[in-house]
């Protein structure tokens, strides 16, 4: 920005806060203080409004505030408004419709059906799932203004504390998404799935940055090597993304507590060793230059043994509680990582 750019601009936030001395926005006390910041703005800047010269030069066309307004304008506050039945039965219609969109993965058009139902009646539900849906679209800005428009209808709605707390935690703000999550446990405590989370957040909080330093471009942590297909040593799974899986804290937090558990280390050693071997019977130990490790077989295109038993790890009862009692605890986490491997 050059010279002449920085004293019109200068200038421009000087008028603006005399505008606002001049029309009584602000008085009292607080008018005094603004006046003395206006002067000593003035002095740090080397602008002054009193001299001619300098608002022959310097003076926009159009004030601060008009210029902010057209680039930000106001977005509408949602407020409760009596329906009569025949809109709210419409409105519920469309919600329903929105919904159906969701289990089919059609998350714009069910953002469309969303923001009808809200066109005819304002409803926290319908804010709420409308944040569900730019979520899926990673649009997590879009989906915490909808959580606080929902909060504003209906401030003890602790679902939208939790839609606010998963944007908040997918931008990795951290502090933001603890704060959402205790409200919603605040509003509902016996909520397991908002203990968790708030649990998990606190641990990624506790352990600093590092915790989930990744190899450049890998998507996964350092130091895992011997296994092709990606940088980083993990089998590209498809175009998989396990950098959103990996930094969710409630996945790492229920891995963690899943391979604690006695049961499930037995089920990781058969499925590792099955892995290894390539399932086919016989096989050795896999490693590389071993008597055996040609049983793994030929790689598949995502970097995985072509004869691998996949139906028959995951017949595992273990491995099957694990998945059933995560999805019971975090339905939205379980989309997530559904939607990772279509």
């Amino acid at each position: 920005m050059s010279k002449d750019q920085q004293d019109r601009l200068s200038y421009a936030i000087l008028q603006h806060f005399q505008d606002l001395i001049s029309s009584k926005a602000v008085n009292g006390e607080a008018a005094e203080s603004m006046a003395v910041a206006v002067q000593c703005l003035t002095e740090a800047l080397g602008v002054d409004l009193a001299d001619p010269e300098h608002t022959t030069k310097l003076k926009v066309d159009q004030a601060l505030q008009d210029l902010f307004d057209k680039s930000y304008p106001a977005r509408p506050i949602p407020t409760k408004v009596v329906a009569t039945k025949d809109e709210e039965a419409k409105a519920n219609d469309l919600k329903d419709e929105g919904n159906e969109l969701m289990k089919q993965n059609k998350y714009e058009e069910a953002i469309e059906k969303y923001t009808e139902a809200i066109e005819v009646v304002p409803v926290a539900t319908y804010y709420c799932n409308r944040a569900a849906a730019y979520s899926k679209l990673t649009q997590h800005e879009s989906a915490v203004k909808d959580a606080n428009d929902a909060l504003l209808l209906d401030p003890g709605y602790s679902k939208a504390y939790a839609r606010m707390g998963f944007a908040h935690l997918n931008m990795n703000k951290l502090a933001e998404a603890e704060d959402a999550y205790s409200n919603a446990l605040r509003l509902d405590p016996d909520n397991q799935s908002y203990k968790d989370n708030l649990d998990a957040v606190k641990e990624k909080i506790n352990a600093g940055p590092n915790v989930m330093s990744q190899a450049p471009g890998s998507g996964m942590p350092p130091g895992m090597p011997g296994m092709p297909g990606m940088p980083g040593g993990f089998p590209n799974l498809g175009g998989m993304d396990f950098s959103q899986i990996l930094n969710n804290p409630a996945f790492m937090n229920m891995a963690q507590q899943f391979m604690n558990d006695p049961n499930m280390q037995t089920a990781f050693t058969q499925m590792a060793d099955q892995f290894m071997q390539g399932g086919g019977p016989g096989a050795g130990t896999g490693a590389p230059g071993a008597p055996g490790a040609e049983a793994m077989g030929a790689l598949g295109p995502n970097g995985i043994p072509e004869n691998l038993d996949l139906n028959a790890m995951m017949s595992n009862p273990a491995l099957r509680s694990m998945a059933e009692n995560f999805e019971a605890q975090n339905p939205e986490m379980m989309d997530q990582l559904r939607n990772q491997f279509r």
